[in-house]
């Protein structure tokens, strides 16, 4: 990975709720190797930019970022999502990056809980939340919610659980994972 220097801009577009909370967990506990303050509007972003490049073009890429790059991460659970940025702005792009947290953001949770060899057992029958929901007796549907995830994570290690699914996790080189933007 480019890690952004001190110069340079970021922008973390975010598939949905539960990625943003994951990213901002982080954010606060300066565990990235970039900080809020380089972050686009200081937040991450929300994924109607992740569903719109155009949107995120008009708005973002016509800004001046002077001598620094914009490095662009797409925060996603699907592997094979392309996210195309306009001409004539990709000369002070970086990325974007996919960042993927297949198959469900959810398998941090359960990597934090040491499920992992449980939910392999299960996997070919349920997605990472069904079978969360269904250990932590909670609906599925709370479980995506920024509280629960906040709540979560005042109580478990979350650093160590990007780390452990990167190391669990399969990848063809094509992407990268959360612990790839960890401070090393």
């Amino acid at each position: 990975m480019n890690v952004p220097d001190q110069g340079d801009s970021v922008a973390c577009i975010c598939e949905g709720v539960s990625e943003m909370a994951v990213m901002d967990l982080l954010l606060d506990a300066k565990a990235l190797a970039f900080s809020r303050g380089q972050l686009l509007d200081k937040e991450v972003l929300s994924p109607r930019y992740y569903r719109d490049s155009r949107k995120f073009s008009d708005q973002y890429l016509t800004m001046d970022y002077g001598d620094g790059k914009l490095h662009v991460f797409m925060i996603q659970d699907r592997k094979d999502v392309k996210y195309a940025l306009r001409n004539p702005y990709l000369d002070k792009v970086t990325g974007p990056c996919n960042v993927v947290t297949a198959p469900e953001i959810e398998m941090l949770m359960i990597h934090s809980l040491a499920l992992y060899a449980e939910y392999k057992k299960a996997q070919h029958r349920k997605k990472p939340s069904v079978f969360l929901a269904e250990r932590l007796k909670v609906k599925t549907a709370d479980i995506k919610k920024r509280a629960f995830i906040e709540d979560f994570y005042s109580e478990h290690d979350l650093v160590k659980a990007v780390r452990t699914h990167k190391s669990k996790a399969a990848n063809e080189g094509k992407f990268l994972f959360l612990a790839d933007l960890l401070k090393s």
